[in-house]
């Protein structure tokens, strides 16, 4: 009888009044504590016996619910997002929310859509290198990356155009360069009658024969490194295969600019190279490999250098 007595006895009135096993009277004020929480608090104490128990309980059972009068805040919501009622809070959530769709929805499916510019809209100074985007790898890695973190196309190209805007303002901005164009320059001048494949064969032998100035450089003390650079740097444009020239003409004394001598095939010098640059090939030519010969290496040299004029 006492244990029945100990497990109701949390829900009886404290003053006896109204007799029986009569329920507790709600809360003032209506607190939402007196239903789920006051009910989790009666559960707590009547299970174990405990006062201290039940009134950790009843406490623990108030802080879960929000005071009444405050709106609910979900753990982690921004201050931009949380207003003064519940109602203020889900109108902005769901602005934000309309924002994301609508960010989410300006983001393509294919990395082709980032290289169409709307060209007349930039700056002239800037549209042939946007054109240049198109077809260039580098700007497709980056249109790659735009694409996986759900970057807007616009977002894309304006960062774009105010990147290259700002290098054109700076003067450091290189021209776009048109390989035909640059190849078509190179043609000489004697070789323009000629029917197509061997204007090729002009054009091909006149940038050999400015390689083959700056590799036979490398060979009389001019750095590798700096031979290299020189090519990289020179042989895309006509003018730096112009340089080239001028350098190697004031050098030899000779001509570069007309391989063929206007007779429109290609001279016996041409072949002539051809075939040292095969025997330059050998390993007993290359001074890091075990069977290099010195001798016959010089003697390489000396025809190479009677042959170009150096």
């Amino acid at each position: 009888m006492k244990a029945l007595l100990d497990r109701y006895l949390p829900v009886r009135e404290a003053d006896g009044a109204g007799g029986g096993g009569g329920g507790a009277a709600a809360p003032a004020g209506g607190d939402p504590a007196g239903g789920a929480g006051g009910a989790a608090a009666a559960a707590a104490a009547g299970g174990s016996g405990d006062p201290a128990a039940a009134a950790a309980a009843a406490a623990a059972a108030a802080a879960a619910v929000p005071a009444a009068g405050q709106p609910y805040r979900p753990q982690g919501l921004p201050d931009t997002m949380f207003g003064k009622d519940d109602r203020e809070t889900m109108d902005k959530m769901a602005n934000a929310l309309t924002g994301y769709r609508q960010r989410d929805s300006a983001v393509p499916n294919n990395i082709e859509a980032y290289n169409t510019f709307e060209i007349d809209k930039a700056p002239e100074a800037i549209r042939p290198q946007l054109q240049a985007l198109a077809k260039d790898p580098l700007f497709g890695a980056v249109a790659k990356v735009a694409m996986e973190e759900k970057i807007p196309v616009a977002t894309m190209h304006k960062l774009t155009t105010a990147l290259y805007a700002q290098a054109a303002d700076a003067g450091i901005l290189e021209a776009v360069v048109d390989p035909v164009a640059e190849r078509a320059a190179l043609l000489p001048e004697a070789a323009k009658s000629l029917p197509p494949a061997q204007q090729e064969a002009a054009i091909e032998a006149r940038l050999q024969a400015n390689e083959d100035f700056v590799k036979l450089l490398e060979q009389h003390g001019l750095p590798n490194d700096v031979g290299e650079h020189g090519l990289l740097m020179l042989m895309d444009t006509a003018k730096g295969n112009q340089l080239i020239e001028f350098f190697a003409s004031k050098m030899t004394g000779m001509d570069r600019a007309q391989p063929f001598g206007g007779s429109g095939a290609a001279p016996a010098a041409s072949t002539a190279r051809e075939a040292l640059r095969a025997q330059l090939a050998a390993p007993e030519m290359n001074p890091q490999h075990p069977k290099f010969d010195r001798a016959k290496y010089d003697a390489l040299d000396q025809q190479y250098q009677k042959l170009v004029g150096v």
